[in-house]
């Protein structure tokens, strides 16, 4: 039994930093997730925008 309380402060130690490092990972790949989807917009809006002015053009050229 005293062998155990022996190894308890290391265990609980271990614990501690595993449960550190799996928090800055989930918190890590949110930031991550929230980059790519800030770029897929910024991706999608210039499309979006390219049509608009090819459109614009065309209809300029009709005139």
């Amino acid at each position: 039994m005293e062998k155990i309380a022996e190894y308890l402060p290391a265990v609980f130690s271990v614990l501690v930093l595993l449960i550190i490092w799996f928090v800055i990972r989930r918190i890590l790949g949110a930031v991550s997730d929230k980059i790519n989807n800030s770029e897929n917009y910024k991706e999608d809006t210039l499309r979006v925008l390219e049509e608009i002015r090819d459109e614009l053009k065309e209809l300029n050229r009709n005139k």
